[in-house]
């Protein structure tokens, strides 16, 4: 018995050493596979990661100072009408998750710092999207942190006022502009957080809003209702800014 054991383990000897250096072999050639070709061991073959999620569709025209992973690009090529994206990074690149026409100013879209308080023209630039608000009660798409039911008494300061110009305050107490119950174009909007140091004179009040058919707006960017609610529904609560583009 005991010559038989050894006899068997002097067999197994090579056999294991054959299968310890196709082992290494293996796991070395493809670690070195994986280093050629820019990837860690562990993802070898598998480019699942890489694959663009379904809901984006082709890139998106985004300024390069746009710093969140959200963006709502604004593009026009002069007049009134737009193309809205709702836009996405993915993979170093901005991809379009919901594409619509819009509106802006029915003077078009200013260059950059040239926008005016009644100019009728939209301001280009890199925004801040702000707050909900709206005639109707806070829709479900909504998830911000703040959205404003207005009523009559609900005023957004503009023209040439200089306290509180360009914010919302109340006509009861004395304040005076731009009525903020309007149907159907502020049935649901979010401020765009343009001139948020409120110098007077640089333009106020605007608004991403629906459009109410006529095809411009006095400076705010307007897409249809059913299209604002997806947007809102897209932002969900994520830091999202718009990118507005001439």
């Amino acid at each position: 018995m005991t010559s038989l054991i050894k006899h068997r383990r002097g067999m197994l000897r090579p056999l294991t050493l054959v299968v310890a250096v196709t082992a290494l072999t293996f796991f070395f050639g493809s670690a070195a596979q994986a280093a050629e070709s820019g990837l860690g061991a562990g993802v070898v073959d598998d480019n699942a990661s890489l694959k663009k999620p379904d809901h984006l569709g082709a890139k998106c025209a985004v300024p390069s100072n746009a710093s969140t992973s959200k963006v709502i690009a604004v593009n026009g090529a002069g007049g009134s009408k737009v193309t809205v994206d709702a836009c996405e990074e993915w993979d170093g690149s901005y991809y379009s998750a919901i594409s619509t026409t819009g509106y802006v100013g029915y003077n078009g879209i200013a260059a950059a710092g040239e926008k005016r308080e009644g100019d009728g023209m939209t301001p280009s630039g890199v925004f801040d999207m702000g707050y909900g608000f709206g005639v109707k009660t806070e829709p479900s798409e909504f998830q911000g942190s703040k959205y404003v039911k207005v009523t009559k008494d609900d005023v957004w300061v503009d023209g040439d006022a200089t306290k509180n110009y360009n914010t919302m305050q109340k006509k009861s107490d004395g304040y005076s502009g731009e009525s903020m119950y309007q149907a159907p174009a502020y049935n649901y909007g979010q401020v765009i957080e343009y001139n948020a140091s409120a110098k007077p004179g640089l333009g106020s009040a605007i608004f991403l809003h629906v459009n109410t058919g006529s095809g411009e707006t006095a400076g705010c960017v307007s897409v249809s209702q059913a299209n604002l609610l997806k947007i809102l529904d897209w932002e969900n609560d994520d830091n999202v800014e718009m990118a507005i583009s001439r």
